[in-house]
């Protein structure tokens, strides 16, 4: 059960962090602003290597797409950082705590 609370303080800090990097960006005038999402994909690997098989057609597809509400939901980085790595967040303390604690790991009672 101490896995389920700490999943959910990790996806609700990363989700806020993601909220404020997106916040950050839209009001940057740094041309570079968008960079700080490799920090994002340092703190969300494995999750982040999506970014390696996203290929061109994804990109062309999201060119197509315009400047739409729908654009801007699919975007790579929205969907890497703010789903993916929400949910990896959420579930990454059972993969590593003992199973008594609510994770995968150990002797089952």
């Amino acid at each position: 059960m101490h896995s389920k609370k700490l999943g959910l303080l990790f996806a609700g800090l990363h989700l806020v962090a993601f909220l404020a990097t997106i916040f950050y960006i839209r009001h940057s005038a740094s041309p570079q602003a968008s960079l700080i999402w490799g920090i994002f994909a340092i703190f969300d690997f494995p999750i982040s290597s999506v970014y390696f098989f996203a290929g061109g057609a994804y990109s062309k597809w999201l060119d197509a797409l315009g400047n739409s509400s729908l654009a801007q939901i699919a975007y790579l980085p929205h969907l890497i950082h703010g789903l993916l790595g929400t949910i990896w967040w959420y579930f990454l303390p059972r993969f590593f705590m003992p199973r008594k604690l609510g994770g995968l790991w150990g002797k089952r009672n």
